[in-house]
């Protein structure tokens, strides 16, 4: 149960579900850390023009736990068998760049691609990995450690976007879908909004996207919700601020008023509420992403994109898939590519860039398809897997401001190490940032009122038109 009387001591580290009983809207289910990111303006806000950001808004697709590079963007059929894996590869739609025969979908599509082979940092465990590819900064903490969530983290990119350059309501600037990726009785950073402070947190969608009736766990947004029974609850948080002992307890309250407010606008809207109905959609439309999680997540985010968000993260959960495969392939590794994990996100893909290619807006979008790292080149050959791999790995760019067409960097004859161009996970978020307009080397201003640089890597102008 929430102690008024302890919010002073509390005010950073305070539980959004907390705050949003405290405001009456937890009733209903609402229960999204980013409906505290209610001050959207920011003093220190500094865009690059606009000349310079192409994509308007950005969805990425996160493969968590580390596909093959070599089953996938990077073969390397004229390595040695225990390295080179049982795929063929096939031609894409580019003469001389050749994907695995696992990713046919996302081949035909080479010609507007930038695909980057040489991504490489030093952190081989999940989590620190991660947290490196969302915020362009190592960990500096353990292993153990990364499994904390703490407002001294440095914030996810998507948060930035929020604070700096968050576009126009009332869709919330940075979601993720379906949830985090976290470990029991931890919340793993990296994927917050940290030193910025809650306000800037993401939505998270909840729930199953693949449900027949799907709707946001977390938020009453239904088509038939009654919009004036929440209203009257905001009514609960001018109760508590006539409680309130301190100027920041006021301050508190405000801004569980404010968030309250913010909620009410994104559930009030016609175009959030439709792009939540997943049951609205016809069947062969949801079955052109795949009906499973991974699938349908994707589905929801492009279409959070349409309601107004700008930057949307899909996350591979671990309960995807027939046999519930991860990428984590350290066994099973080409059966669980080829059976559970590849094909998912092919046909996923290839339905996202499709859309997006029929409406007119692959221009203005941009696409991200990215892990925390690889997997070994050697097999091992006792199970048949590949181990964790942040020494070189691939990622995938399309859309907003891309050069499709080309690969960035060359890896070695095992795809073991950068031969050329290496990119660090600083230059990943150097080149979301710079495509989305964000001057990458802005400094913005934490909760504690510290400056912060939000990237200290370089854009990959050579993969910009």
């Amino acid at each position: 149960m929430l102690n008024l009387w302890n919010l002073a001591s509390r005010a950073d580290m305070l539980d959004r579900r907390e705050l949003l009983r405290v405001g009456g809207l937890g009733i209903a289910g609402l229960s999204l850390p980013t409906l505290l990111a209610s001050k959207a303006q920011a003093t220190e806000r500094r865009t690059v023009p606009s000349s310079v950001g192409k994509a308007k808004n950005c969805i990425i697709l996160y493969l968590s736990g580390g596909p093959s590079q070599l089953d996938t963007f990077d073969p390397k059929p004229d390595a040695p068998d225990d390295i080179r894996g049982e795929f063929r590869t096939i031609a894409t739609s580019v003469a001389g760049i050749r994907l695995t025969e696992l990713v046919p979908r996302t081949a035909k599509w080479m010609h507007k691609i930038a695909l980057v082979r040489t991504m490489a940092h030093t952190h081989n465990d999940h989590g620190r990995g991660s947290y490196w590819m969302f915020t362009g900064y190592p960990y500096l903490g353990s292993v153990p450690d990364v499994n904390s969530m703490s407002r001294a983290d440095m914030p996810h990119m998507g948060s930035v976007v929020a604070k700096v350059a968050p576009g126009r309501g009332p869709m919330m600037p940075f979601a993720i879908v379906p949830h985090r990726m976290d470990v029991a009785g931890g919340r793993r950073a990296g994927q917050f909004a940290g030193s910025l402070g809650a306000r800037f947190d993401p939505m998270l969608t909840g729930g199953n996207p693949n449900d027949d009736n799907f709707r946001l766990d977390h938020m009453p947004l239904a088509p038939n919700e009654e919009i004036s029974v929440l209203r009257r609850r905001l009514t609960l948080a001018d109760q508590l601020a006539a409680q309130t002992r301190s100027m920041q307890e006021l301050s508190i309250q405000q801004s569980i008023r404010e968030n309250q407010a913010k909620a009410l606008d994104v559930i009030s809207s016609d175009e959030v509420r439709r792009a939540v109905d997943l049951a609205a959609i016809p069947t062969a439309e949801r079955e052109r992403y795949g009906r499973n999680l991974f699938g349908q997540s994707v589905m929801l985010g492009k279409r959070l994109l349409d309601a107004g968000a700008r930057l949307v993260q899909c996350n591979w959960q671990r309960t995807q898939g027939i046999n519930g495969f991860a990428w984590d392939t350290h066994w099973n590794n080409f059966t669980a590519h080829k059976d559970d994990l590849v094909p998912p996100y092919d046909r996923a893909f290839d339905a996202l860039m499709t859309d997006l290619d029929r409406a007119g807006k692959l221009d203005e979008t941009l696409v991200v398809v990215a892990a925390e790292f690889g997997r070994s080149p050697k097999i091992t050959r006792s199970n048949s897997g590949r181990e964790h791999w942040p020494d070189c790995y691939s990622v995938l760019f399309a859309g907003g401001g891309i050069k499709g067409g080309q690969t960035y960097g060359r890896s070695d004859r095992i795809a073991a190490y950068p031969a050329s161009s290496p990119t660090t996970p600083a230059d990943f978020t150097a080149t979301i940032y710079h495509l989305l307009g964000i001057d990458h080397h802005s400094e913005i201003l934490d909760q504690g009122s510290r400056p912060l640089m939000i990237s200290r890597g370089n854009p990959l102008t050579e993969i910009m038109v």
